[in-house]
This record gives C-alpha cells, structure tokens and sequence, in this order.
C-alpha cells in the first residue's frame, strides 16, 4: 500500500468477552436495532442446489433447513426485516411460511457461478432502504437469536463497518508443494509442536453471517472490509453441509444446540 500511494489497510478487531459483559452486549443490541438503525437481513437461497437437491427446504430435524436460521434472525429482535433472495417457488413458500419476506432474485444471480455478492448486489439495489446489511447463510442452523445480538453490539461498540463470524480450531495446518511433493508445516514449528493448553488454536471463518455497513457496501461490492470485527462462535457452527454424511451429523447437532421457537 506504500507504493500505491492508497490507505493502510484497517485491522480486524476481536473481542472475547466475559459471559455478564457479553449478556451486557446483547441487550444493547436490542436497543440499537430499536433505535432507528435499519438493519435488513437477507437469506440468499437458490432452487439448484447440486451437492443435495433443494438442499435449502430440506427436512433437518424435523423444520426445512432455512426455517432454522429465518426464526433465530427474527427471534433475535436485531433486524428491522428478514427477506429471503430465492429463484425458486417452493423456496418461496416455505421461506414466509416460516415468517420470511422474499426477493425475487434476478436469474444471472442464482447460477451455479453467480457469487454470493452478485446476490447482494441485485437484492440491496431492489431494497435499498436499509443502514447495515446482514448476510446470512441457509446452510448455518446452528446460529441462534443470542449470536445475531452478541455480534451485533460487538459490531455497533467497536463502530466497525463489517463483521465476520469465525470459529477457534486447534488444528495444524499443512501445505505440499506441488513440484516436488514436500510438505510443510503452515502454523506451526513441529520441533516445537505446541499443546493445545498452550496454542490460541486458529479462527477459521464458518460463513454464519455478516454484517456489511451500507456506504461501506455501496463503495465496494462485498461483505468485508474497511474496520472489520471478527465474533467468535462455538465450535460445532464449524460443520459444513455438503453431502449427506454432514446432514446427518447436522441432524443431532441442531437436536442439542439448535433454536427452537416456543411456537414449534
């Protein structure tokens, strides 16, 4: 960045906290989303799942899988609205059956190359009355209402203009490089291999959501950037669901940690 002239590049801030401040946190959470600040939440949720067919109404446990995140993110009492961006008719049945708005998103958006940003994109020019932007992924059931406000306010304390959520492994990473087949250690000196009381682990991103300032949106097309602020979540949110083996390890998992409304 010194040699083209342009800005240093802002840091990510990350705040772990004591569980009565992020109690603290939470409910100043609440407060802000009420006091006037839009914040819209979009789902995005294509018809053309390959990996598993309409994976995003799929039964997990009982509920479709979108209908876990949709009740968390209205539950949660943060978001001024929750839409769903689909190209899909049964998407969008399920999705206000489940208390969701829907945005009809454009079909270049909904391709198996289209990116998530490319949704973004065509849903904040559709609904542009909005201060922060929400992304939230379908394929996350394990996010609960007290993680859209911890974050939330973690986002709004620290002024940031983007938020990440990410999840603390301990696991050592290694690469191989492809022309000679040797591999190498990434994170860590194996003479000096660290026991995990001892090592901070990694913060792997887990795609839950995030959280995108308007201006900051506008300027640049994507979900991250300018003052970023990472919020850390447990370490089961870390599974992913990509074949039916994940479901099925999803399928407990939502059973103990899952939100549950009192209406189901």
């Amino acid at each position: 960045w010194l040699k083209s002239g342009s800005s240093p590049p802002l840091p990510v801030v990350w705040l772990k906290l004591p569980g009565h401040l992020r109690c603290k946190l939470a409910a100043c959470g609440r407060s802000m989303a009420s006091a006037g600040k839009r914040v819209v939440a979009v789902v995005p949720a294509r018809g053309g799942s390959v990996s598993i067919p309409l994976k995003n109404i799929k039964e997990l446990a009982g509920r479709p899988l979108i209908d876990w995140c949709i009740r968390a993110a209205l539950d949660s009492g943060v978001f001024t609205d929750v839409f769903v961006s689909t190209d899909h008719d049964g998407i969008a049945e399920v999705a206000v059956a489940s208390g969701a708005k829907v945005h009809r998103r454009a079909a270049e958006t909904a391709t198996s190359t289209a990116s998530t940003e490319s949704a973004m994109v065509d849903f904040t020019k559709a609904h542009p009355d909005f201060d922060v932007v929400c992304l939230i992924q379908a394929t996350s059931p394990l996010t609960t209402p007290e993680h859209f406000r911890e974050a939330f306010a973690m986002y709004e304390k620290v002024g940031a203009d983007s938020l990440v959520t990410a999840v603390r492994a301990h696991r050592f990473l290694w690469s191989v490089d492809p022309a000679t087949g040797v591999a190498s250690a990434k994170n860590y000196v194996p003479e000096k291999r660290p026991r995990r009381q001892d090592w901070d682990g990694e913060l792997i991103e887990n795609g839950a959501f995030y959280f995108t300032d308007k201006a900051l949106f506008e300027r640049t097309e994507c979900r991250l950037g300018g003052k970023m602020v990472l919020y850390e979540m447990p370490e089961h949110t870390l599974v992913e669901l990509d074949s039916m083996v994940d479901w099925e390890i999803m399928q407990s998992l939502v059973t103990e940690h899952g939100h549950r409304p009192a209406s189901t």
